[in-house]
């Protein structure tokens, strides 16, 4: 009789040590979880065909889109044309006055552009109208500087509109900021253009010019070389347009 119970103790015991042993303790910390990786998450990329427009000019060249000329440059606006209409490479900018992002490329890009590749004969610049609908004054903008542009002022007016653009835009006072820049006699012809109405015929054909690139941001330039177009949405800095610039213009 005492070695039955001396045996079953022993299992018990047994039994008690096997049962420490491989199930976890109540006061054991849980394991550690995997952490994401530090960072933000990149989203998926959708293919290359289905992109709105190449995410780089660098990138464009390899995926460039064959546009007969007299398509690209329809409905020149001479008045808001800059440089030589033979030059090798030209450049439509689809701009909103009231954009924060053009008034940046204007204010930097666009000044180095001019002086060293629009003034020297190797851009042919051309200034498309794009006023987007969220933007309150950016149509009203586009008039005025179309009208400026019709009395050979469309440069100060520019100027004066992107310098100035957080003021007018709380305040919708553009006529107030172009007239600051131009002479009495100069504004009152603005603003007979500008009441005119026949404004707006000119920039609706950008816009839809725009739309047939199929521009959806601003600023959005398009580069047209030896039958080649290439798209760029967004701001480029300088460098990077001269490097570009540079690839075109070396190109046989």
């Amino acid at each position: 009789m005492n070695r039955r119970r001396i045996l079953v103790a022993m299992v018990s015991v047994s039994l008690l040590v096997l049962l420490a042993l491989f199930l976890p303790s109540p006061h054991q910390a849980p394991p550690p979880r995997l952490a994401p990786p530090p960072g933000p998450v990149p989203l998926p990329q959708p293919p290359a065909a289905d992109r709105l427009l190449p995410p780089s000019p660098l990138a464009a060249e390899a995926a460039a889109t064959p546009v007969a000329q007299a398509l690209a440059l329809q409905d020149v606006d001479p008045h808001k044309a800059f440089g030589s209409k033979n030059a090798p490479v030209v450049m439509e900018e689809f701009s909103d006055y009231q954009c924060p992002a053009c008034k940046t490329l204007y204010t930097t890009t666009n000044r180095l552009l001019m002086d060293n590749y629009v003034t020297t004969g190797k851009v042919y610049l051309l200034h498309r109208d794009f006023p987007l609908a969220m933007h309150a004054y950016s149509r009203v903008a586009a008039r005025y500087a179309r009208a400026a542009a019709e009395i050979s002022k469309v440069e100060p007016v520019e100027q004066a509109l992107f310098q100035n653009q957080e003021k007018w835009e709380q305040t919708g006072d553009v006529d107030g900021t172009v007239a600051a820049v131009l002479t009495p006699s100069e504004m009152n012809k603005v603003r007979a253009l500008v009441k005119g109405g026949t404004l707006d015929a000119l920039i609706d054909k950008d816009f839809a010019l725009g739309q047939t690139y199929r521009v959806s941001q601003t600023p959005t330039t398009i580069f047209h070389c030896k039958g080649q177009t290439y798209p760029y949405a967004g701001v480029m800095t300088y460098d990077t347009m001269k490097q570009f610039l540079e690839q075109l213009l070396s190109q046989k």
